[in-house]
């Protein structure tokens, strides 16, 4: 249990620089959940899987540049059109969104959002955390809001 705290503690206080999440527009993430399945798709493969039927191709080729360019789709071009793969995993993105968070609502002090994330979780499953981890995360050096 103590050397658990003493993990909490060290990894709370190593702060690492880090870039911030990308901003994604709901056509953008939608495309995003397509590529992260794992298939490398050109853009009519990508625009007869997103649910809002009244897009064109052009709009998706426009929305897939714009994701070449924040660097999260990678391309190559076969014969006159480009295919088009996840170049950021999805754990990427959800770990800078984690730092984001922690940046913004917790002035970069971790502890806040890991209890706020073990409410979540508390709240959104129907099996209690251990009793270990919960005495480490109550213990852990920070005001929190409740």
């Amino acid at each position: 249990m103590n050397t658990l705290k003493k993990g909490m503690d060290r990894l709370l206080r190593h702060r690492r620089q880090r870039s911030p999440a990308p901003t994604l527009g709901g056509r953008e993430l939608e495309v995003m959940k397509i590529l992260w399945r794992g298939d490398v798709l050109s853009a009519q493969q990508v625009l007869r899987a997103v649910t809002d039927n009244s897009l064109s191709l052009s709009t998706m080729q426009s929305t897939l540049e714009r994701l070449h360019r924040k660097g999260l789709v990678a391309r190559e071009k076969t014969g006159r059109f480009y295919l088009y793969g996840a170049a950021v995993s999805r754990n990427t993105i959800i770990t800078q969104l984690l730092g984001d968070i922690a940046e913004q609502l917790g002035d970069g002090d971790m502890a806040p959002m890991i209890s706020g994330f073990m409410s979540f979780i508390d709240q959104e499953t129907s099996e209690p955390l251990s009793a270990d981890l919960r005495d480490a995360i109550q213990g852990l050096p920070s005001e929190r809001d409740e």
